[in-house]
């Protein structure tokens, strides 16, 4: 009897050593992420939805995001930072979209981390949809793509019900200062049941310059549906331009590390008064001060003079002289091998 329990701990010890280190790494990279997993509920056919994983590095070391591969074309990532550093968050935005499917859909986003002393895992962020075949939203969402401040634009989006006879929206929810919003019935056959809506969303000619990236949420009287949402998407150019809107660095694979240009525009003479950004392996080299319509902003990287590997993504903002402008941001990527 006591071999036996002898041997029931050994052969216990030895599958714990077997499993633990991918336990373990599962669970770092597990815990980094405050929820894992969202139902986006009722969803009209079309429609293209989101929802945000907020990572918040708990370790002692910075945590690089390598990669976002999603499980079904119909799901696409983006995560607002490619290094965070400890006590530091970033944002993981899946987005799902529902064109091609009916019925409940489950998908995945997978995330692979890795920390700068070389712990690499995944993690799943799992979400679904139930979408429907009586609601349509055409298109699936609003995006206005380049917008010149000052000048505004507008979008219209549609949306169709079968058999909801009595289904109606009763009001608008939105959080954005840079939108305006109007909401029409255009239909309503009380033979067939079928309703019909227009969404009328403009950009102010006042927003502010930068990404657009909102939503809007139509509560109607349905139950079962009490809330469709739209994204709204865009960037407002400033009387600042930059060129390319986003640097490629490439693959870093010496110590000579590599180096590229932004081309900064503006209709008017300006200086850059500021470049913030630098830092773990990235630099910039000094503007000169003069106040002219064109400014070449070299950046380099240095491998030895940074401490994460992989796929990295840094921002570098830049101020100007320019009354009134917001900042310009600049993003350059470039892939170290660990």
């Amino acid at each position: 009897m006591a071999r036996r329990m002898i041997w029931a701990a050994l052969a216990g010890c030895i599958l714990a050593g077997l499993s633990s280190p991918e336990a373990d790494a599962a669970n770092w990279a597990d815990s980094l992420f405050a929820e894992r997993s969202h139902d986006f509920g009722p969803v009209p056919r079309g429609a293209k939805v989101k929802h945000e994983f907020v990572l918040h590095n708990r370790l002692a070391e910075p945590v690089t995001i390598l990669g976002l591969r999603p499980s079904c074309g119909c799901t696409s990532g983006h995560a607002s930072a490619s290094s965070v550093n400890p006590g530091e968050s970033a944002v993981v935005e899946a987005q799902m979209d529902t064109r091609n499917f009916l019925g409940r859909k489950p998908t995945i986003l997978f995330v692979t981390l890795v920390t700068a002393s070389g712990r690499e895992a995944e993690v799943r962020l799992n979400v679904v949809s139930n979408i429907l075949a009586d609601v349509v939203l055409n298109p699936g969402s609003i995006d206005f793509g380049s917008v010149l401040k000052g000048q505004g634009a507008n979008q219209t989006l549609t949306i169709d019900r079968i058999n909801g006879r009595d289904w109606r929206f009763e009001r608008m929810v939105s959080g954005s200062q840079a939108l305006t919003a109007q909401l029409v019935e255009t239909r309503r056959d009380p033979n067939t049941g079928a309703v019909s809506y227009r969404l009328d969303v403009g950009v102010k000619p006042d927003a502010p310059s930068g990404p657009l990236r909102e939503e809007i949420r139509l509560l109607s009287n349905d139950r079962e549906t009490p809330s469709i949402p739209i994204m709204v998407t865009g960037w407002v150019r400033g009387d600042l331009t930059a060129s390319p809107s986003l640097l490629t660095l490439g693959e870093v694979n010496s110590t000579e590390g590599k180096q590229g240009r932004f081309v900064i525009r503006a209709s008017k003479p300006f200086a850059i008064t500021q470049v913030e950004g630098v830092g773990d392996g990235f630099s910039v080299a000094p503007p000169d001060g003069a106040r002219k319509t064109l400014h070449m902003l070299t950046i380099a990287y240095k491998p030895e003079e940074g401490t994460t590997r992989g796929d990295l993504r840094h921002v570098f903002r830049v101020s100007t002289d320019i009354p009134g402008e917001p900042p310009l941001d600049l993003t350059a990527t470039v892939h170290v091998d660990p």
